[in-house]
């Protein structure tokens, strides 16, 4: 009778055990890889020293004073560094089944993602005091203004954005496209000038390493194939 009893307990707390590796989902790692001049991390509201490849969490703010920058790295891969006098929340980082989700805020100044591309079921993004955008695999730079002004400029791939008002329109962004929307909520989207397009291009390849690298080498996997193919691919 004791063994029946003892047996069925092991098979309850197995059961137990089961369902909650079911509800809870783990944390996804984020690590700082990177980080120049004065940085500022609070953790519930106690500053944290900063120390390479040490974790990120969610719930963490980072500050970036004048001439200073960071760059987080997420276990998928994917990159948010932070530009100059920016402030930026880490909301949620989560990994369930492979699957990885990762929320962030932009409070104040300028945030660059170099996101990979996502699997199916897998969510990149990004808020900021008047917008949001969803990411599938882009470069893409986030703006605030201290007057909670927000613009997404995209540099390459795509992304969806829309206003945080009552039914706002979803906005799909291709690349060399910015959205634009003030603290009222009214969107303007359009195409970002050359000047535009070549300061982004610069401080991608000041703020995110290894970014013109990546570009060098796809540049030059994409002649190999037009070559393959004969004359450039003119034939």
């Amino acid at each position: 009778m004791q063994g029946t009893r003892f047996s069925s307990l092991l098979i309850l707390f197995f059961l137990l055990s089961t369902s909650q590796s079911l509800l809870f989902s783990e944390t996804q790692k984020a690590t700082l890889t990177y980080f120049k001049g004065t940085i500022s991390i609070y953790r519930n509201k106690t500053l944290v020293s900063p120390k390479i490849n040490m974790n990120i969490l969610p719930g963490d703010s980072l500050i970036t004073a004048d001439e200073s920058n960071l760059e987080i790295t997420y276990e998928n891969g994917s990159v948010s560094s932070i530009e100059p006098n920016s402030v930026l929340k880490i909301g949620e980082l989560k990994k369930e089944k492979g699957l990885f989700t990762t929320k962030i805020k932009t409070w104040l100044g300028s945030v660059l993602c170099k996101v990979k591309k996502l699997s199916k079921g897998e969510k990149f993004i990004v808020y900021t005091p008047t917008a949001v955008a969803s990411v599938r695999g882009t470069v893409f730079e986030t703006v605030v203004e201290e007057t909670q002004e927000t613009s997404f400029n995209v540099l390459s791939g795509q992304l969806l954005a829309k206003a945080l008002i009552e039914d706002a329109k979803t906005y799909l962004l291709d690349e060399k496209f910015k959205y634009f929307v003030g603290k009222e909520g009214i969107p303007d989207v359009r195409k970002l000038t050359e000047k535009e397009l070549s300061d982004l291009k610069k401080r991608a390849t000041a703020y995110i390493r290894g970014f013109m690298e990546e570009k060098k080498e796809e540049i030059k996997k994409d002649i190999e194939k037009k070559v393959k193919k004969g004359c450039l691919g003119f034939i």
